[in-house]
């Protein structure tokens, strides 16, 4: 199914990793070519800033997408306690960084209005290999937060986004988005777990979207 989702690479900055990812994952069921201008605005995207997915989820509710969440996270909690939550859920080496590269006081805005929308529905458990399979085979985009220094075997922790495109049982098929940009890379299935589930596997996460027509 790679062929239904085109690449669309980080941009020079390599700020911009959701955006193209975003962009890669609308291809399927939306024509425009949406630029990284227009994406921004519907991220909230903030200059030099990392970019949280939730300010995109209401957008995507409101264009009539069907959005489905799996992950444990508390969008109520986070809304109320921010860098407290963060560092409870995820430890110091993530919350920190978050907080280092991101304005954690507009996310728990989104994150409050985000849970206060009517179609807003979280699967809250951790997701699965089998899940990956599954919204792939039923058509789905996904958009799947990963620690990229782990998935190239480095030490550290930046969060990246990445989209699967082909799930098979023992490797995976991204495209990453970059720096640098690595569109179609095969991943071996131990590689891409680590790195999807850092610290610990509490942390994976899977947003799948669709839109019908």
């Amino acid at each position: 199914m790679s062929e239904r989702i085109p690449f669309y690479p980080n941009t020079g900055d390599g700020t911009h990793c959701y955006q193209a990812a975003l962009k890669m994952a609308l291809a399927p069921f939306d024509p425009k070519n949406w630029t990284y201008e227009e994406l921004n605005k519907i991220c909230d995207k903030q200059p030099g800033k990392w970019t949280w997915p939730t300010a995109s989820f209401l957008w995507l509710l409101e264009q009539g997408y069907e959005v489905r969440l799996v992950e444990e996270f508390d969008y109520r909690a986070f809304a109320k306690k921010g860098y407290e939550y963060l560092l409870k859920k995820s430890g110091k080496e993530v919350a920190d960084a978050q907080k280092k590269n991101s304005s954690l006081s507009r996310e728990q805005k989104w994150a409050k209005r985000l849970v206060e929308h009517a179609g807003f529905a979280l699967d809250d458990r951790i997701p699965t290999w089998e899940d990956l399979k599954s919204y792939r085979s039923r058509g789905y985009s996904i958009i799947c937060n990963v620690n990229s220094c782990k998935l190239y075997k480095q030490p550290g922790y930046s969060g990246h986004f990445v989209v699967p495109v082909s799930v098979e049982e023992t490797s995976i098929i991204l495209h990453d988005p970059g720096l640098p940009a690595k569109p179609s890379q095969t991943v071996l299935r131990g590689v891409f777990e680590e790195a999807w589930g850092y610290p610990t596997d509490h942390e994976k996460n899977l947003v799948a979207i669709r839109k019908e027509g």
